[in-house]
């Protein structure tokens, strides 16, 4: 803890005495020692509105003085904040305590907002959280530095969802300053493609790329790097030390410049042990400029235009990469966007690091800057006040501590797009191993051909209430052939679905969810996949106090009670439950393939257990081994939800790929069988959006897996869209899925046959070859065009006009062609 009376003494111990570019400086006058106390008076707020109630409590443990209450029943965030700001200075020393005690599903968390100015730069800085104290109270404290660019601060107390919230003692107090020198030093490294300016006022780096004369300058809005020590190591290397601000953490960090590519890696180091209880922020986003994208592969891909700074929607700003319905590779990328054959220049950032890493997307107000001429010197730039998107690289904690080394790579190009990115990306996950094709998959285990070919070109049924014998025939006599039967059955059925040409037989799974059997007559639906026998020694602990990690909610058979929330089951501990089970499935239902639902689709989760203790790379470990298990012990063909290129080498298939988490209809993976009439406009905005959605998923890893929509977003989901969905599965060239009762297969056969005929032939053709191109044919991006190894064109038109291609065909709104009759 650095405090008033030992602050410059313990600075010099820790760090010794070299630091060039900073003083500590302890003053005792008056400004020091300044507490600050949220209480029961305090002013409060709720995104939900009359959602929130604060009161005063006695509290036993506090000798019965009072504590604060808060109860909120509301789904969203909620704040009780002082009633004054707090005037500051960069390098400010403040302290931040408090005593809570939480229940219910939510979470709270101490902080500050940072204003420079009257404007607020960062929302939660310098605090510490919990999501729930096992009914105990607990100690939050932090230190933290108050960076550049910031003159006040309002300390807050802030949660999100249903809980009641006990503190008491909440204080904030300024203990120090470091005051730093404001002395410049710059270096520069150079390549024959780039040149690199760091500076150590503040951390931030420039890279002028030589063949476009593009300079991207860093945005320096919440700088709370401090920098110690820096020195030129080599021509292409700069080493430097700095302190962070908001976890106090001391950081070694590494700029190296390739000799002989356009490219710049960057690599964090520091006290493996050091308490991290935020997120780091290095380095810095690059500005943005008016025509630029942000390209992120959430799911199958986006792309944002830098001008979209309203809003792109739920659960898209802070991205993490250890999760399906994070970002399903580890990269960002922002390109000049250029319409025609060829993608504009840009950069693609490579997270080398992944497990505990995320992108942050927000809007930046801070003038974005361009070059005007082959000079990097600023003065030659032009400047624009508009707020436009940037995004950045964001380091989490490994089970509370900085844990290990961490590394990112940039990559520069002077032309080809998000193309070029995904490109480039996938001879990386060549280099480490994730790209696994189906060739590779076949030749590593033959027992898998049949499967897998099986699986090529196959529509995913879904159906219930059907005589499943009889449904695929009629399927399969109105032109529906090949078919990834997902529904299960009884093992004479299953037996004689494997006895049809062209069908996949598999089965739903799961190895994550339990349900304390204690609550099954509170509950609508005791699920039959449960693994009821691992409750309660192999559920995962979200917190060392033994508070269990949350999981699937079941409704309640009360309506007036909350949804009952299940345990999740530690990852580690899953493996023995399933080989038990498939095994003992498979001696009299002879499937072919195996649907595990949730594993790859949930985030990697760190588990407190004594017993069975992980880190989200231990996490990852362990779900791939679960798949594995699918393919390389019991030779079927594995499915998971929604994708991610961890599992490329296990996984064949996955169920939610093509469809964008954050774009669902509300409810989706619990209303499966209702049907849309009317279209959100964030489904039509964004989730079949053409103006923003890419195929990067399939540009990397199309001739590895087999992407189908969601489970409750599939084709027919929306009828007003269905067709669309449709041309996106022949673009992409993956096969379509359909869920539905038996009645709206009948009253709908045609619009099934019409769509099967769109949307399965290309993913069958194509199935085993790279997706070499895609191209933005229009400026409004509404006719796009798919090139694949094997010879394969496709394009769609999105659009109301009609399209002449050159071979003088000539598309129509939603119309698609291919050359597969040629």
């Amino acid at each position: 803890m650095i405090n008033k009376n030992n602050f410059a003494k313990d600075i010099f111990s820790f760090w010794g005495q070299n630091l060039i570019l900073f003083l500590v400086i302890l003053s005792t006058n008056g400004l020091f020692g300044e507490e600050w106390q949220l209480d029961s008076q305090s002013p409060i707020w709720s995104r939900d509105q009359n959602s929130i109630a604060i009161s005063e409590e006695p509290a036993e443990m506090f000798k019965n003085q009072p504590s604060t209450k808060i109860v909120h029943w509301g789904n969203q965030d909620w704040a009780v904040r002082l009633p004054q700001q707090i005037k500051v200075q960069p390098g400010d020393v403040f302290e931040l305590s408090c005593s809570v005690k939480l229940e219910g599903n939510g979470s709270t968390e101490t902080g500050v907002i940072l204003y420079d100015g009257e404007k607020p730069i960062h929302w939660n800085y310098g605090g510490k959280g919990i999501s729930s104290t096992n009914d105990q109270w607990t100690h939050l404290q932090s230190t933290f530095i108050v960076p550049q660019n910031v003159s006040k601060i309002e300390p807050r107390l802030i949660g999100y969802q249903p809980a009641t919230i006990w503190f008491a003692h909440y204080q904030i107090k300024r203990t120090g300053r470091l005051e730093f020198i404001t002395e410049n030093q710059e270096f520069n490294l150079e390549n024959d493609f780039l040149k690199l300016s760091f500076q150590t006022q503040d951390g931030s780096f420039s890279v002028f790329d030589k063949r476009t004369k593009r300079l991207w300058t860093q945005t320096n809005q919440t700088q709370n790097g401090f920098i110690l020590s820096a020195q030129q190591l080599s021509k292409n290397q700069i080493s430097f030390e700095m302190l962070d601000g908001q976890t106090m953490i001391r950081l070694k960090i590494l700029l190296t410049l390739c000799d002989d590519k356009p490219e710049l890696t960057v690599s964090l180091d520091g006290d493996p042990e050091a308490e991290m209880n935020a997120a780091l922020f290095y380095p810095n986003s690059f500005a943005s400029r008016k025509g630029d994208r942000i390209i992120l592969p959430i799911n199958e891909g986006i792309s944002f235009p830098v001008e979209e700074t309203s809003n792109p929607g739920p659960g898209v700003n802070w991205l993490y990469t250890y999760g399906g319905h994070g970002l399903c590779m580890a990269f960002w990328g922002q390109i000049e966007d250029q319409i025609g054959t060829t993608g504009g220049p840009g950069f693609l950032g490579i997270i080398e690091t992944p497990d505990d890493a995320a992108v942050l997307l927000k809007d930046n107000p801070l003038n974005s800057r361009q070059i005007s001429s082959d000079s990097s010197n600023a003065s030659s730039q032009n400047e624009t006040s508009q707020p436009l998107l940037v995004s950045a690289p964001i380091w989490e904690a490994q089970k509370g501590r900085f844990g290990y080394q961490r590394r990112l790579r940039f990559i520069f190009f002077d032309q080809g797009g998000h193309v070029a990115l995904c490109k480039r990306y996938r001879e990386y996950a060549k280099e480490i191993g994730l790209y696994v094709p189906f060739t590779e998959k076949i030749r590593k285990n033959p027992n898998l051909k049949q499967g897998i070919d099986l699986l090529i070109g196959a529509v995913n049924i879904w159906n219930w209430d059907a005589n499943k014998i009889k449904l695929v025939q009629e399927l399969q006599e109105n032109g529906i052939e090949r078919i990834l039967w997902s529904a299960n059955g009884t093992a004479e059925e299953i037996k004689a679905l494997n006895e049809i040409p062209n069908v996949l037989t598999s089965r739903y799974d799961i190895y994550q969810d339990i349900m304390d059997p204690a609550r099954f007559d509170e509950i609508t639906e005791v699920h039959g996949d449960w693994v009821t026998e691992a409750w309660p020694q192999d559920i995962n602990w979200q917190f060392p106090n033994g508070v269990w990690r949350k999981g699937w909610a079941i409704d309640s058979k009360d309506p007036t009670q909350p949804r009952v929330p299940c345990a999740v089951i530690c990852d580690r501990q899953a493996i023995p439950y399933a080989e038990k089970r498939i095994e003992k499935d498979l001696e009299t239902k002879p499937f072919r393939a195996r649907f595990l639902d949730t594993t790859v689709a949930s985030p990697w989760q760190e588990c407190w257990h004594p017993d069975h203790p992980m880190t989200r790379s231990e996490s990852k470990f362990w779900k791939m081994q679960l798949l594995a298990l699918i393919g390389q012990r019991f030779n079927l063909v594995c499915g998971s939800e929604t994708g991610h290129e961890a599992s490329v080498p296990f996984c064949d298939f996955y169920e939610g790929m093509m469809s964008l988490g954050p774009y669902r209809v509300p409810e989706s993976g619990r209303n499966m069988i209702e049907r849309w009439d009317s279209v959100p406009e964030l489904v039509e905005k964004y989730q079949v959006g053409e103006a923003f959605r890419l195929p990067l998923w399939e540009l990397v890893y199309h001739d590895c897996t087999v992407s189908y929509w969601y489970w409750g977003d599939y084709n027919n989901k929306l009828p007003p869209i269905w067709k669309k969905r449709d041309l996106f599965n022949a673009l992409y060239g993956v096969p379509p899925m359909y869920l539905f009762e038996y009645d709206f297969w009948n009253k709908n056969k045609d619009r099934f046959i019409e769509s099967y005929r769109i949307a399965e032939p290309v993913s069958r053709a194509t199935g085993y070859s790279e997706m070499t191109d895609h191209q933005i044919l229009t400026s409004d991006r509404t006719v796009q065009k798919t090139v694949f190894a094997n010879g394969v064109e496709v394009v769609v038109n999105f659009g109301l006009q009609p399209y002449q291609l050159p071979n003088g065909v000539v598309l129509k709104q939603n119309e698609v062609w291919n050359n597969l009759d040629q």
